[in-house]
């Protein structure tokens, strides 16, 4: 067990280099595109949301990447090479739109390959139903929020005392370790064998030449995102007409409560984008805790997401076990119910802080109040879309729809960098009036879910039972699948 626990280890790192880079960049993103490339502020958040967009969906091409010609543990070490040449271009001062748009481009290409090659490095390494495999990944999840968390507090600091190339110099020397961390890794099963290498410098030429382009023409962007929402929808239709009877309803209820959750996205990008414009333009630059002064960067704000869920997660685990063993555990709708509720009551808050920041800079314990709230909603609602796609697909169409659900995602997330445009004025920024209006949009669309969420109830635990009803049971010496919807 000791070998496998230091190759745990090792993978664990790995996700924490990767989440630094990612929420580093996260944290100084609008502002860093604004100096350095001449953009507006609304051209800067539709950037933003154009990378995050194209983030979501480069995983489909990357778990082929892996599965088909190099192997998850070469996929995952040539993904760290280009997140870490992609973060060296950013600290060796690569400016221009051209540029940075270049240096985006590598980091899609490698964060997108990166994300479904590392689980599958897990999945590989704990394959053999290790009673400790829960464990092993909550300590990884923790992984993920402790890079976070680091970065986010990190980079801004490093940004505004040492200048934006030293700060990515930082990303770019976490990067270079995740590398050489990656080589050390056990060897999964062998690549299949003739012309892989010549192959994948194609791909991965053409993937930075396509993902540059979108970047760098935000119209042809915009144009390809919903041609790509078109085709998910058509691939949802096709794989409903061909599926077979016992599995439509479970479809069905699949299909609806994934878009409960791919709507979450739209509010998870106000996070990199109006939130943190918000904190920038109406928040006081200190927080006074313990007696003392403390100086706040607006960047530094996006880690209390993290933390409050490093806080809330145990506690949510203690909540769903002892519902377990009570026999009454809690299903997916009613999850989604008080997420949405969760997250309406986050920003109301704000809309609340935005009315109070028209008299002059407000506290930060507004956002701390209101990041609770979000998180704790995030928490009941984040990953539960894969959860009932790999509880209702039929098993032939797993795959698809996970991919599905990841574009879906980025394409909720580039509608999220659009509705942080709202409300700004020509100079590019917000004034409370427009962060009001926001905030109060975001607080009735949530709250508009959470209606929708608490009426669809009843038809969810319909469409459950005659999903059950058609679909063969276990044999008594099958494990039982974990109920979501009693």
């Amino acid at each position: 067990m000791e070998s496998r626990r230091r190759t745990f280890l090792r993978i664990a790192t790995l996700e924490l280099c990767e989440r630094f880079g990612f929420y580093g960049l996260q944290s100084v993103s609008v502002l860093y595109f604004v100096r350095t490339m001449g953009l507006s502020e609304q051209g800067a958040i539709m950037l933003w949301g154009a990378f995050s967009a194209l983030m979501f969906g480069v995983p489909v091409l990357g778990g082929w990447l892996g599965d088909r010609m190099l192997g998850a543990r070469r996929t995952v070490a040539v993904a760290l090479a280009l997140l870490a040449t992609g973060y060296t271009g950013l600290a060796s001062g690569m400016g221009g739109a051209a540029g940075v748009s270049l240096v985006l481009a590598v980091l899609v290409c490698g964060g997108g390959i990166f994300k479904p090659n590392i689980t599958s490095l897990l999945r590989h390494a704990f394959s053999d139903g290790d009673d400790r495999l829960d464990i092993v990944f909550t300590i990884y999840y923790m992984s993920i929020n402790v890079g976070a968390t680091i970065a986010a507090l990190a980079i801004p600091f490093l940004a505004v005392h040492i200048g934006w190339q030293a700060s990515f110099g930082v990303s770019a020397a976490v990067l270079w370790i995740g590398f050489a961390v990656s080589l050390t890794l056990p060897a999964t099963a062998p690549p299949p064998a003739g012309g892989g290498d010549r192959r994948l410098w194609l791909l991965l030429g053409a993937g930075i030449g396509v993902a540059f382009t979108l970047l760098h023409y935000p119209a042809l962007a915009k144009i390809c995102i919903w041609i790509a929402a078109a085709a998910i929808v058509l691939i949802w239709i096709v794989l409903y007409r061909r599926a077979a009877p016992i599995w439509r309803a479970g479809l069905k209820l699949s299909f609806a409560l994934q878009a409960e959750a791919i709507l979450f996205f739209l509010f998870n990008q106000q996070i990199a984008t109006s939130l943190t414009g918000f904190a920038r333009d109406h928040l006081a630059g200190t927080i006074r805790l313990a007696g003392v002064d403390w100086a706040v960067q607006p960047g530094q704000f996006q880690s209390l997401n993290n933390l409050w869920i490093v806080i809330f997660a145990p506690c949510l685990a203690a909540l769903y076990y002892h519902a377990e063993r009570k026999g009454r555990p809690i299903s997916v709708p009613i999850r989604f119910l008080f997420g949405f509720v969760l997250l309406t009551a986050s920003f109301v808050l704000w809309r609340a802080a935005a009315l109070a920041g028209a008299a002059g800079p407000i506290s930060p314990w507004w956002m701390v109040a209101g990041y609770a709230l979000f998180s704790l909603g995030e928490l009941l609602i984040a990953a539960l879309g894969l959860a009932v796609i790999a509880r209702y697909a039929p098993p032939d169409g797993v795959g698809r729809l996970m991919g599905c659900f990841s574009v879906f995602g980025g394409l909720a997330s580039y509608l999220g960098s659009l509705v942080a445009t709202y409300g700004m004025a020509g100079s590019g920024t917000a004034s409370t009036a427009g962060y009001t209006h926001l905030f109060g949009n975001l607080a009735a669309l949530s709250a508009i879910v959470a209606l929708a969420s608490a009426l669809f109830i009843p038809f969810a635990r319909k469409m459950d039972a005659h999903w059950r009803h058609a679909i063969p049971r276990p044999s008594s010496t099958d494990k039982t699948p974990t109920e979501i919807l009693p």
